[in-house]
């Protein structure tokens, strides 16, 4: 039997997996597959002891390529260490070919 943290956990992961199969209809709506580039990962971290956790982790990519996974990647690595005092955003996007309007 499931005690209440175990069923609140299950409960969550079952209505983030739905929003994620939400974003995968959206993109087949619009048709935007071959135009969309996209990671999507939702991890639930589970404590096993004070140093170790273990993720359970819900994902989505829509990638056509190694290539474009590595650029993605970049991209991730740059807007976190944007987010902690590093450059620009705007600035970051300009090598990329990619604008935000």
């Amino acid at each position: 039997m499931m005690d209440n943290e175990d069923t609140e956990d299950y409960q969550f992961l079952l209505e983030i997996q739905q929003l994620h199969g939400q974003i995968e209809v959206l993109i087949e709506r619009y048709d935007m597959r071959d135009r969309v580039m996209s990671v999507l990962v939702t991890g639930l971290l589970e404590p096993i002891d004070e140093d170790t956790s273990q993720m359970k982790a819900l994902f989505s990519y829509n990638l056509s390529s190694k290539e474009e996974m590595e650029e993605m990647v970049k991209f991730i690595s740059s807007t976190y260490e944007d987010q902690n005092g590093g450059p620009d955003l705007e600035d970051l996007l300009g090598g990329l070919d990619i604008s935000l309007n």
